[in-house]
């Protein structure tokens, strides 16, 4: 079995909990609209996907939430949008120690997740101790254009991480994502940040 030089973690239920439900309530109190108003315009729309996938900046995707409200940038900014739909996250701050420790076994680890520039922007800004912890690579699907399990975003990483794919260690909460990272080659786990992650990456790699 190849050594593991290099581990991706997911971001979402690895390490950050979110509610997408307060991301719409938020925006609704925001707008002063209904949060099923709002909750059609941010996920029915398919709006949060195609900024997830790259296709619209944070300025667009503020503008067509705008519209599908029906209110004004004055009403509403930008920022205030953006944040408003970023802060539905809670740390998982047991994985503080998980990541440090893998560093220190494997040397250089990374984040692959399906999100936009809006909520990594929030997360990073927080005073968390996940929100502290350094990373050689980050690959965001809102970067790459394409969004786990799609076969171009695991390519990205791969040849960002420059190691032989089976020398790739990758934690999801997602079967299919873990799925597709075993396509190609990948070692690759379904688990939950916290006990469940520290178990898979210790059982992994050995930890001192």
């Amino acid at each position: 079995m190849s050594e593991i030089q290099f581990v991706y973690f997911d971001l979402g239920n690895i390490l950050i909990a979110f509610d997408p439900k307060l991301a719409s309530a938020n925006l609704a109190r925001i707008t002063n609209v209904t949060e099923e108003k709002a909750w059609d315009a941010l996920y029915a729309s398919g709006l949060e996907d195609r900024y997830e996938h790259g296709e619209l900046d944070g300025p667009e995707f503020a503008e067509q939430i705008r519209h599908a409200l029906g209110v004004t940038q004055h009403v509403a900014s930008d920022q205030v949008i953006l944040d408003g739909i970023s802060d539905m996250f809670t740390p998982i701050e047991s994985m503080v120690e998980i990541v440090e420790r893998t560093r220190r076994t494997v040397g250089r680890i990374g984040i692959l997740s399906n999100t936009c520039e809006a909520h990594w922007d929030w997360i990073r800004r927080q005073s968390w101790g996940v929100s502290k912890l350094q990373f050689d690579v980050t690959v965001l699907s809102c970067r790459v254009g394409a969004m786990k399990p799609a076969a171009e975003i695991y390519a990205s990483a791969a040849d960002q991480a420059d190691v032989p794919p089976a020398s790739i260690l990758f934690i999801d909460d997602k079967q299919e994502n873990v799925d597709a990272a075993r396509r190609h080659g990948w070692r690759a786990y379904r688990c939950l940040g916290g006990e469940e992650a520290g178990r898979t990456l210790e059982n992994e790699l050995n930890f001192d």
